[in-house]
C-alpha cells in the first residue's frame, strides 16, 4: 500500500542552502521509493529575499517537481537584520502553511523542518487534527539563539524553549543531523534519531577527479563558503586574516552578518567576499583554494553546531580547518579528518591555517582520508535509505 509525506518547509529546491538541500533530498528520494509526497514551502528566495526570476508570484504555485507535489506560497520578505519582522515572516509562512495543509489529502506523515522553529508546534496541531503521525526535523535549536547571542527578549526565549520542549514530548520522531541535539531532546525523553548531513552522489561525481590548482609558489588562498550569520563567528576568520597578511582570504556568501564584516575588514587588502554562487562556480574556486575553512561562535552553541559545509569541503578533497568545539570537533580531530582549533580564537585559527600551509605532504593525507570518509559514511543517499526505513518502522509500530 502507497505510503504518503507531507512536508512544510520553508526552503527548497532551487534554493541552494543546507535547509533547502535537506528537505529537497528527504522529498525527492521519498517519491523514488514509492512514497506519495506533498511539500508546502515558499517562492524561492533565499538568500537574495527577492523571488527567483521564472516563478509567477500568484499564490498558491502548484507544480510537480521529480515526483514531489510541490505547493509554494508567497514569501513575506522583511530585512535580514530585523529579528522582530523575520519572525512575523516566519508567523505567516507557518500559519499559511496550517491552513494549506488542513485542505491537503490527509498524510500518513506529517514532516517539518526548522529554521522556522513556528512550523513545529503549528504541525504538531495539523496533525493531531488530521490524526498523522508528526516527524520533527530539527536542524538548528533557534529558540536558544538569542540566548547564546547574548540579547535580551524580556524571557521571550524561556517561553519558546518551553513550548518547544512541550511540542517535542507530542512528536512520534525528531530526526536531527546532529548529534549535539539528539543530546538535548533525549535529557528530555523525546524520542530522538539521528540522520546526518552529507552530499549527493552527483556532487561526488562531480568532483571525483577534481583537479588541485593549488601551487605551492602561489599565495595560498583560504576559502570559507556558506552564510554569514551571527552563529557562525567569521569575525574570527577576518581577524586571523589580518594575522597572515601573506595568504588571500575569499568568503562566498551572503547573510545577516556581511556588512560588518565588510566593515571590519575594509583596511584589508588580502579579504575579499562573492555573493553565492551556483556549485558548479563554486567548484573553480574549490580547486584553487589551499585551505577550506568552517566556523561557529563561541559560546555553548559550539558544542551543538554541525556545519554541514564540513562534508562537502571534504568531499572535494580540501583540507579543511574546524574552528569549533563539542562532539564534533572532537570526532573530526580523532579520526583526523581536519586540523581542529578552538573557536574564537583568532591567533589559533591563524596557527591552523598555516600548518596546513607549511606541511603539504601532510595536508594532502588529510584530505584523502577525509574524502575517503565521505565517501563511505556521508553519501546522502545511503543515509536517506536509513531514513526510509526509519518512517516505515514508525508507521508499523517498530522498534526504531
Amino acid at each position: 500500500m502507497e505510503k504518503s509525506i507531507l512536508i512544510l518547509s520553508s526552503h527548497y529546491h532551487p534554493e541552494t542552502g543546507a535547509g533547502a538541500k535537506r528537505a529537497t533530498s528527504f522529498a525527492e528520494y521519498l517519491a523514488t521509493k514509492g512514497w506519495k509526497v506533498t511539500v508546502i514551502t515558499l517562492l524561492p528566495n533565499y538568500p537574495f529575499r527577492k523571488v527567483y526570476d521564472g516563478y509567477v508570484q500568484r499564490t498558491p504555485y502548484i507544480n510537480i517537481e521529480k515526483g514531489v507535489k510541490v505547493v509554494r506560497l508567497k514569501p513575506l520578505l522583511v530585512p535580514r537584520d530585523n529579528l522582530f519582522l523575520r519572525l512575523i515572516a516566519e508567523l505567516s509562512f507557518s500559519l499559511r502553511a496550517f491552513l494549506y495543509g488542513l485542505r491537503e489529502e490527509r498524510a500518513d506523515i506529517l514532516l517539518t523542518t526548522t529554521p522556522y522553529m513556528l512550523l513545529g508546534p503549528l504541525g504538531c496541531l495539523l496533525a493531531r487534527l488530521r490524526k498523522m503521525a508528526f516527524v520533527w526535523d530539527v536542524r538548528d535549536l533557534t529558540w536558544l539563539y538569542p540566548r547564546y547571542s547574548g540579547k535580551r527578549t524580556l524571557g521571550v526565549e524561556v517561553f519558546f524553549e518551553q513550548l518547544m520542549k512541550f511540542i517535542a514530548k507530542r512528536a512520534k520522531l525528531i530526526v536531527t543531523p546532529v548529534q549535539g541535539i539528539v543530546d538535548y531532546f533525549i535529557r528530555i525523553n523525546a524520542q530522538t534519531y539521528l540522520i546526518p548531513n552529507g552530499v549527493s552522489i552527483e556532487f561526488l561525481k562531480k568532483v571525483e577527479h577534481l583537479v588541485d590548482e593549488y601551487k605551492m609558489e602561489e599565495k595560498p588562498l583560504i576559502l570559507y563558503a556558506g552564510l554569514f550569520g551571527y552563529m557562525h563567528g567569521l569575525s574570527t576568520l577576518i581577524e586571523a586574516a589580518g594575522k597572515l597578511q601573506g595568504y588571500d582570504f575569499l568568503l562566498i556568501g551572503d547573510g545577516p552578518e556581511k556588512e560588518r564584516l565588510l566593515e571590519q575588514s575594509k583596511t584589508l587588502n588580502n579579504v575579499k567576499f562573492m555573493p553565492y554562487i551556483n556549485h558548479d562556480e563554486l567548484l573553480k574556486f574549490y580547486k584553487q583554494a589551499a585551505v577550506c575553512v568552517s566556523l561557529v561562535r563561541a559560546g555553548e552553541f559550539s558544542k551543538i553546531a554541525e556545519p554541514s559545509k564540513v562534508w562537502e569541503y571534504m568531499a572535494a578533497g580540501k583540507p579543511v580547518v574546524y574552528c569549533g568545539e563539542g562532539a564534533i570537533a572532537e570526532y573530526l580531530e580523532k579520526k583526523g579528518l581536519a586540523v581542529v582549533c578552538p573557536p574564537g580564537n583568532p591567533d589559533a585559527l591563524a596557527i591552523a591555517i598555516k600548518k596546513i600551509v607549511d606541511n603539504p605532504e601532510q595536508a594532502r593525507e588529510m584530505a584523502g582520508r577525509a574524502k575517503e570518509f565521505v565517501k563511505r559514511e556521508r553519501v546522502r543517499e545511503k543515509i536517506l535509505e536509513d531514513f526510509d526505513r526509519v518512517l516505515h518502522s514508525l508507521l508499523s509500530g517498530k522498534e526504531i
